[in-house]
């Protein structure tokens, strides 16, 4: 073929069929990555009997060829899930389910919809999460979909290997998977609630498939520009129910509150409702105001590749069983006996002075740069076992609503030891739900002091900068969370 850099007006062709046939942004995924894809494509075309063929003889031919096309998504496209992924929306899918069903009946089934679905481990989730909370296959109907055949042939097969499986605790595995030689497979029962079939989000057909009270389409947004996100996001409102809820991925809890979706206020769950009629605008259900961060609370954000944020998988914060926490908030805020609004006493509370002689420049990071460091200043990364359990402790509390006793918790350990990067984080997500986005964004910062490469606390900043229209500074964030996750991985 021609030399690469001859090339260019060829891959941003390809690029742009990429864009009209799946909605890829390509910036999300990197130009590099599709140039790779469209190469290693159009070398597999060539040694099928096209020996001499040029790269501009490849893309003629993939014009003409929907299954060429179709290969080169393939190629594009790399799962990445794993089973009970962000529990916590399968917890808060369990209660709602029941709620559902006491409302109305179970004269008609529950209707889920996982789309993409990829190799089927977010539906069997979803069908594993109903059958343990004692709902009937009867009362249940799950479809998923995926643009990817080769996804859906593996999803289809259910067999899993050990990459499927994150976290510590696998309770589940047990009670639902058999071991074989090439991995676990999945028991028939939960098989067969599962309906998988072939689509593609930018080409929803939703006359045909009707309404669903349940849409999980997480985790793919993210690779959408604007255009191709207002498109997927038109076909989800057409398909979720009147009072429906749809779950996203963490990172993409922000553009759905641009839109105008309204948060369910679930924790973690990263779960959204379509705004009461009175809140549309007559152009369009997507034209809401812009929401502040504080919808945000509790919700942590991944960074948005292919290989995203592996979100509560081990300890500190890792709840493995299928019981829903209690909401951080339902409605207005708690007050105490003297009147004073809780998120009020919670901001004094998060208002803590540096800890054993904490510098000026640990409290204010802007003063330093992200990879220069005081060598005589403490920089805790790593958890300690008491810190672990404080932390722990803290988010338990949390959860429960005991938003002032749980920053107490973190600003009585850091009283009585060292400055550390997670503690300083969890006060930031603390901020967040009581709505002071400065001072989470302070906090956030302090943690980023002590360890630059808290990939969680960049992209919780980032989101901050997000909703803020900072989009320069929001994209630098995540570069810098994407580098740090792939530290880690590596």
């Amino acid at each position: 073929m021609n030399a690469h850099h001859d090339n260019a007006p060829l891959y941003r062709r390809f690029t742009d069929l990429l864009h009209r046939t799946i909605g890829l942004d390509a910036a999300s995924l990197g130009h590099s990555a599709i140039e790779r894809a469209v190469d290693q494509r159009a070398a597999a075309w060539c040694a099928d009997g096209h020996a001499d063929a040029t790269l501009a003889d490849y893309w003629e031919a993939a014009q003409a060829s929907p299954a060429m096309v179709q290969a080169l998504v393939e190629t594009v496209v790399v799962p990445e899930t794993w089973f009970y992924r962000d529990a916590d929306a399968f917890k808060a899918l369990a209660r709602l389910a029941h709620e559902r069903l006491d409302e109305r009946g179970t004269a008609l089934p529950l209707r889920i919809l996982s789309l993409p679905c990829s190799t089927g481990e977010e539906p069997y989730t979803i069908a594993m999460t109903l059958l343990d909370a004692g709902i009937d296959t009867a009362h249940m109907r799950i479809d998923a979909m995926d643009i990817s055949e080769r996804s859906l042939a593996v999803a289809q097969r259910a067999v899993y290997s050990r990459n499927s499986f994150r976290g510590n605790a696998f309770p589940f595995r047990d009670a639902h998977f058999t071991r074989t030689e090439d991995g676990w497979r999945l028991a028939p029962r939960i098989v067969d609630t599962v309906r998988f079939s072939h689509a593609n989000l930018m080409q929803l057909d939703a006359t045909a498939l009707g309404v669903y009270d349940f849409v999980f389409c997480r985790n793919v947004l993210i690779y959408f520009n604007r255009d191709a996100q207002q498109t997927a996001l038109h076909a989800l409102n057409d398909v979720l129910a009147e009072n429906g809820t749809l779950f996203v991925g963490p990172a993409e809890t922000g553009l759905l509150m641009r839109h105008g979706m309204q948060s369910a206020k679930i924790p973690l769950a990263f779960a959204f409702h379509r705004p009461a009629p009175a809140e549309v605008q007559l152009n369009g259900w997507h034209t809401a105001p812009l929401a502040t961060a504080a919808a945000l609370a509790m919700t942590h954000s991944p960074v948005p590749t292919l290989a995203p944020l592996q979100v509560f998988s081990a300890e500190p914060f890792a709840w493995p069983d299928s019981v829903a926490r209690t909401p951080f908030s339902t409605g207005s805020p708690r007050t105490f006996f003297n009147g004073t609004p809780q998120h009020a006493k919670l901001n004094d509370m998060l208002q803590h002075t540096p800890p054993n002689g904490m510098s000026e420049r640990m409290v204010n990071p802007l003063k330093a740069t992200s990879q220069s460091h005081d060598p005589t200043q403490p920089q805790i990364t790593s958890p300690t076992n008491a810190a672990r359990d404080t932390l722990q402790a803290a988010h338990a509390l949390a959860d429960a609503g005991r938003l002032t006793e749980a920053a107490n918790a973190i600003n009585v350990y850091l009283e009585q030891h060292a400055p550390h990067a997670e503690a300083f984080y969890l006060l930031g997500v603390l901020a967040d739900a009581s709505g002071d986005t400065n001072l989470a964004r302070g906090q956030y910062r302090k943690a980023l002091y002590l360890d630059p490469q808290h990939a969680e606390a960049l992209a919780h900043l980032a989101t901050l900068l997000e909703l803020e229209g900072d989009r320069n500074g929001a994209r630098l964030l995540m570069q810098r969370a994407s580098r740090a996750q792939g530290a880690q991985r590596g």
